[in-house]
C-alpha cells in the first residue's frame, strides 16, 4: 500500500470514529434568530442569559442539556448533534442543572467577543 492510499484509509477511518461520536438529531430550543449578547461565567466558557434553556458557548459550539444528554451545535439556529458526555468541556459538564437557566449575570461580567450576529454559517456542523 503506497503513501498515498493509507494517508486515505486513515482520513476514512478517523471521519467513522467522529461521526460514531456525534449523531445528528433534530431538537427545538426556541431559541431567537439572534442571539443576546453572551455572558461569560468562567474562562472559556459564556452562556445565553435569561432564556428557557441553559444555552452554553465554548470551543466553538454552542451546548445545551436535555434528557441527560448532551447537545452542540456551531450554529444555534442549526443541527443539534447529540455527544457523549466525554466530549463536552469539563466546566460546563459539572454545572449543576439549571444553574444558568434565566441567568441575568451579575452586571459586573465581561461579555463574551464572539456575537451571533458576526457569526456567519451555513448551519451545518462539521
Amino acid at each position: 500500500m503506497n503513501t498515498y492510499s493509507k494517508i486515505l484509509v486513515a482520513l476514512v477511518l478517523a471521519g467513522a470514529v467522529g461521526s460514531a461520536n456525534a449523531q445528528q438529531v433534530s431538537i427545538t430550543l426556541g431559541l431567537p434568530a439572534v442571539l443576546p449578547t453572551l455572558v461569560v461565567v468562567q474562562p472559556g466558557v459564556s452562556v445565553v442569559p435569561d432564556m428557557d434553556v441553559e444555552v452554553f458557548y465554548s470551543g466553538g459550539y454552542y451546548w445545551t442539556r436535555r434528557d441527560a444528554g448532551w447537545y452542540r451545535t456551531h450554529d444555534h439556529n442549526g443541527s443539534w448533534a447529540r455527544v457523549e458526555q466525554s466530549y463536552v468541556p469539563v466546566a460546563i459538564a459539572k454545572s449543576p442543572p439549571g444553574q444558568y437557566k434565566h441567568y441575568k449575570g451579575n452586571g459586573k461580567g465581561k461579555s463574551d467577543k464572539h456575537d451571533s450576529k458576526e457569526k456567519k454559517g451555513n448551519g451545518h456542523d462539521k
